[in-house]
This record gives structure tokens, sequence and C-alpha cells, in this order.
């Protein structure tokens, strides 16, 4: 009998001083009832509730892998139009973000299902939403597969670096600190595509392509703080090998002199990533005579560039 095989089988590992490992609880709703909860005709709280709910519960439990259905109704309620929903879409992108991060498939799905139009349209729209969309982003293209596909689709890698560079220098909220936030969280994700090499480098030529060295740049010249300097600095030395990328590096106002300030920094990363840099940028003939230009302009303000050592 099945019952007493388990029962002897749990009786002989109690008398040998076994103790089973402890089981995950259940997930306490269904794929099917979470849907039902965040599509119309939900009220936008009731949805909100649930989405939030997910979302938490998803940090504490094993989540099914039945959820990859819930990526559409999800996106559904990002997309959707009407009064009293911002609240709404913030717990959705907070779904969003468990969701890519705890179910296999959801990004590939996210991707299929045009999730990078729907929440960049939901961000213009409301620059609440700036954090927790960056996030989702940043894990999604953490998946080769969804991050391949974002990049083959002209209008979506374009529209979603687009949306990084500005918010590169700075989130559109009234505090500094949260667009500090912002800022490092955009540039986490830039760099995070740049830095892919199992594509054969086509997330970073994408990056490259569409403007990401200005991002960078415009990013370094903005920054408030290291946090920010230090991911400006990574993503510039991902995407300034060739000399034609250490000319757009240049053609951005002010960062030879953001460079210069940068090897001053206490923070020995910064340093070290501005003085290596500024060394290169130096090298090439069409880009030597911005070097000079800043370092004067940096010694006549009377905080000299330190670039002996690195």
């Amino acid at each position: 009998v099945p019952g007493l095989i388990l029962i002897r089988a749990t009786a002989s590992s109690a008398a040998m001083g076994v103790v089973a490992p402890p089981q995950a609880p259940p997930f306490p709703f269904t794929v099917e009832q979470f849907v039902a909860e965040v599509s119309p005709p939900s009220a936008a709280a009731t949805a909100s509730q649930a989405c939030a709910a997910f979302a938490q519960l998803a940090t504490k439990a094993v989540v099914p892998g039945t959820f990859r259905a819930a990526v559409p109704a999800v996106l559904a309620l990002v997309a959707r139009e009407g009064e009293g929903l911002v609240e709404a879409k913030v717990s959705a992108l907070a779904s969003l973000v468990a969701l890519l991060a705890c179910v296999p498939g959801a990004a590939e799905d996210a991707v299929a299902h045009g999730a990078v139009a729907a929440v960049l349209e939901a961000c213009e729209a409301d620059p609440r939403l700036d954090g927790n969309a960056l996030e989702a982003f940043r894990i999604l293209v953490t998946v080769d597969a969804a991050a391949q596909a974002t990049v083959s689709d002209d209008a979506a890698i374009g529209s979603l670096i687009a949306f990084v560079k500005t918010r590169a220098v700075g989130g559109e909220r009234a505090d500094a600190r949260g667009n500090d936030g912002i800022a490092e969280a955009a540039l986490d994700l830039l760099c995070g595509l740049a830095a892919k090499r199992r594509d054969g480098g086509a997330c970073r030529d994408a990056v490259v392509k569409r403007g990401g060295v200005a991002a960078f740049g415009a990013a370094l010249v903005a920054a408030r703080n290291d946090e920010v300097a230090v991911r400006a600095l990574i993503g510039l030395a991902m995407t300034t090998s060739s000399e034609e990328h250490r000319k757009e590096l240049v053609a951005v106002p002010d960062a030879c002199s953001a460079l210069t300030r940068a090897t001053r920094s206490p923070d020995q990363d910064v340093a070290g990533a501005a003085k290596a840099l500024l060394r290169a940028l130096g090298s090439d003939d069409a880009t030597r005579g911005a070097v000079a230009a800043a370092l004067r302009e940096t010694q006549a303000s009377g905080a000299a560039a330190d670039l002996d050592s690195a």
C-alpha cells in the first residue's frame, strides 16, 4: 500500500534522526485568481492590492511556473487608461519585476507581448513609474533571449535607450535624491546591455549605435555623486574602445572637464577609471586637443587633474 510505504519510510527516517527539510508553503492563490483580480472589470484599487500582494509574496514563497500566464494581464494593467490608475500601475510594475525575477519564460513572454512599448508609454505619462520600470527592464535584459529580441526590434530598442538617456542625467522627480536613484538605475540598465557578451556584442552595438556613449558622457557631466559617476565611467569603458566612439565622447559638452574633475575624486574606482579614460583620449590625435583644453581649464580653476597614478 503506498501510504504504508510512506509511513514506514517516515518512521524509519525519524528513528535514524534524519529530519526532512521544511517544505515551502503552497502559494496562497492561483494564477487564474490573480489574473481575474488584475483584469477588468476589477476596480483599480482591487488590481493594485492584488499586484502588491503578489510582489510581496514573491519575496517569501516559491512562485509557481504557472504564473507565467499572468504576464499579459499585468502588462494590460500597466497600459490601462483612465483616472486614478497611478498606484495600480506602480503595483503592476512591481509584480512584473517579481514575475521577471522568479518565473522562467516570463521575460521572453513580456517582450513578445510588447512590454517595452507599454511600460515606456506609461512612464512618459507619469514619472512616478520610472523606478519600477527601470528595475523591470534591468531584469529583463539579463535573460539573453529577451535581450536579443529587444535589440532586434528597432522601435523597441530605440525607444528604450532614448528613455534611459533622459533618466541617466536624473529623473523628473522633485527631490534630488530621487533623481540620483533614477540615474543610477538607468545607468545600471545601460551598463547591463553593454556588458552582454554571449550575443556576439549585439546588445553593446545597439547601445553604441543609438547614442549610448553620449548618454554615459552626459550622465558623468550631470553626476551629483560618485555612485552615478562610477556607473557612467564603467559604461564609457565598455563603449569607447574605438577612436570613433571616443570622438563621440569629447563632443559631449563638458565631458572632458568632468573627466578631469573625476580624477580628483576620493573614490578610487571613479578616479582610476577617469584617469584611464583620459589617457586613452590623450593618445588619439582627434581627441588630444579636447583633453588638453580641459586640463588647462581645470588648472586655471585651481583644481589640477591628478594623472600621476592610476
